[in-house]
């Protein structure tokens, strides 16, 4: 059985592709032609065009040459080498959505400059271990002589590290900007390290207990907040003489004037801030920005507040 024969031109008309790009490909040994003419000119069979076929569509794949001659020549499964190129593609449409990501939020600066761009482009681009990388910075400097518990913080670190997916929204690519910005505050910073030192330093101060109480504080906080009820209500007032009593016997001292002044400053210094945090990492989380316990906490910084009122310094 004789198979019928092409020039490269009747070849270049029936599979659509350019007689440069098939002496390209005969050139590379991907397409070597049945054989020749006696005046030396490529002759193609069915069999090549098939060939043709396969290399054109690897191409359109994205597959390099060399990837393809190892496809061809059965050194790399066809399976093997789109699934390498798949991977490979994912990982840049990433790249491309999280550049888009950038130029949107860029784009909604009212006054755009090149430092705004350039700050966007690096926030989007940072992978996670990068991210991870601040916010372990940011605890170095708040814990800088601080007698601060290295499990607690490890903890705190691997609890709080925001992720930022592949394909981040503006809100999202929004939250890592404002967030990643307070982070490296030195202001913020040292807010933090000093409401932290008279806590920490403190060798009755038992993390585990603080939490468990004031989960279980938010909990009648939250429930108070569905009611409709004010901070200054009688009820958000009696949460408030609560939490007076438990931070007292946690701390080890009696909820005396003196006491009561020292919580009434700890709640005038705090910086709003560390609330807004959560709310942040919430957000690039996909949550809500109320999924974090900030509204709760905050009601309950008003009622203390309101209780406190006579305890404020003069």
């Amino acid at each position: 059985m004789t198979h019928r024969t092409y020039s490269i031109g009747e070849a270049s008309r029936l599979s659509g592709v350019s007689v440069r790009r098939l002496r390209f490909y005969s050139d590379q040994g991907l397409l070597p032609p049945a054989g020749r003419t006696e005046s030396g000119y490529r002759v193609f069979t069915d069999s090549e065009l098939v060939r043709l076929d396969l290399i054109s569509c690897l191409r359109d794949a994205g597959l390099g040459l060399d990837a393809i001659r190892e496809v061809l020549s059965k050194e790399l499964s066809l399976t093997e080498a789109l699934t390498l190129r798949l991977r490979a593609l994912e990982a840049e449409i990433a790249a491309q959505r999280r550049i888009a990501a950038a130029l949107r939020a860029a784009l909604r600066s009212p006054e755009l400059t090149e430092a705004d761009l350039r700050r966007f482009w690096t926030m989007t681009k940072l992978s996670r271990d990068e991210r991870l990388s601040v916010v372990e910075a940011y605890y170095e400097r708040v814990s800088d002589g601080v007698n601060i518990d290295p499990k607690w913080m490890r903890q705190m670190i691997e609890d709080s590290v925001p992720e930022l997916p592949e394909d981040p929204t503006p809100e999202q690519c929004d939250a890592w900007i404002e967030l990643s910005g307070m982070l490296r505050d030195p202001e913020f910073a040292a807010n933090m390290r000093n409401n932290a030192k008279d806590i920490w330093d403190d060798a009755t101060f038992d993390p585990i207990a603080w939490k468990t109480e004031g989960d279980a504080i938010l909990v009648k906080a939250e429930d108070a907040i569905a009611r409709g009820l004010e901070p200054t209500s009688e009820a958000g007032q009696a949460l408030a003489r609560e939490w007076v009593e438990i931070s007292a016997r946690l701390t080890q001292r009696k909820p005396d004037p003196d006491f009561r002044t020292w919580l009434r400053a700890k709640y005038d210094y705090h910086d709003a801030r560390a609330g807004r945090y959560w709310q942040l990492v919430a957000i690039l989380r996909g949550q809500s920005p109320s999924s974090s316990p900030n509204r709760e906490w905050e009601w309950m910084s008003t009622a203390m507040k309101h209780h406190l009122a006579d305890a404020a310094p003069s």
